[in-house]
């Protein structure tokens, strides 16, 4: 079976204080994107001992698809199933982005091996499996429009799809998200706001009101690492985009905007700037 594995942004990310456990505790509002890769997924024979993974970017880390495997491993012990599964990714999500691409194929794994093998889960066995992974993870199972708290298991759905066209444009380099934490945990420039009243905004299409109130508290310490980020976000401000911020822990920047023609021009000319650049949606319902 093919399952789709959604890329996301994350409309504001509050990062708050560190928590015993290493992470961190956070509010954010994560939203899933049109644009995916594509897991293949299928059974393995009854002697099969072990999963297979092949990913089609070769440029992608190990440990990145090994979160297909660990969530895999953390289903068997949780559910007590004893088929095993060949996945096949093929990658689209820009790597090193913030846009949550290893947890979203994790989470749409998860969701294959649901389907396929028939189980019922219970919500919190879902966000149990998934934080042990990762903190995006339970919300890449779910892939709604979320608000999250504490260290991501604190997830609020909210039903609400913003007619917004999205450009997606990233720096040639990527970022790891442990540098740019590091960075932040001594960083004073540090952005906070308002979750609450930002997702009202995002609730009520108004993209004027979010291109004043979105923030990310990762923003300043990625640029610090790489600035090349406030470039981008400088130049689609210029370009007319009502609403422009870096997603997760970058290097992606996000650029909205209710113009089809800016959004297209837009497009073409940061692929003709050698960016790595998508125009894509909000998924719908």
């Amino acid at each position: 079976m093919i399952e789709k594995a959604n890329a996301k942004i994350n409309l504001s990310l509050d990062i708050k204080n560190l928590r015993d456990d290493g992470y961190h505790n956070l509010e954010t509002i994560m939203l899933p994107l049109e644009m995916h890769d594509s897991l293949e997924v299928q059974i393995l024979p009854p002697h099969a001992t072990d999963d297979f993974v092949t990913c089609d970017d070769y440029s992608l880390k190990i440990t990145k698809y090994n979160l297909v495997h660990r969530i895999i491993d953390e289903a068997r012990e949780k559910w007590g199933f004893r088929e095993h599964f060949l996945i096949n990714i093929h990658k689209n999500i820009f790597l090193q982005a913030g846009l949550g691409g290893g947890s979203a194929d994790a989470g749409a794994a998860l969701r294959a091996v649901i389907k396929l093998l028939k189980i019922k889960p219970k919500k919190q066995d879902l966000i149990d499996i998934g934080i042990a992974i990762g903190s995006d993870v339970p919300w890449a199972i779910f892939n709604s429009p979320t608000l999250l708290k504490r260290k991501g298991e604190v997830l609020e759905f909210f039903d609400h799809v913003a007619p917004f066209y999205v450009l997606l444009v990233k720096p040639f380099d990527g970022l790891s998200t442990k540098d740019v934490f590091e960075v932040a945990d001594r960083c004073e420039d540090i952005s906070h706001g308002d979750i609450n009243k930002i997702k009202e905004l995002y609730i009520n299409d108004d993209l004027e009101g979010l291109g004043k109130a979105v923030f990310n508290s990762l923003e300043n310490p990625a640029i610090e690492l790489l600035p090349s980020i406030s470039n981008v976000i400088e130049n689609l401000i210029d370009d007319g985009f009502e609403c422009v911020r870096m997603s997760g822990s970058g290097s992606c920047v996000f650029a909205l905007t209710n113009n089809k023609k800016l959004w297209r021009r837009a497009e073409k000319k940061y692929t003709l700037d050698h960016y790595q650049v998508c125009a894509t949606k909000f998924l719908g319902k």
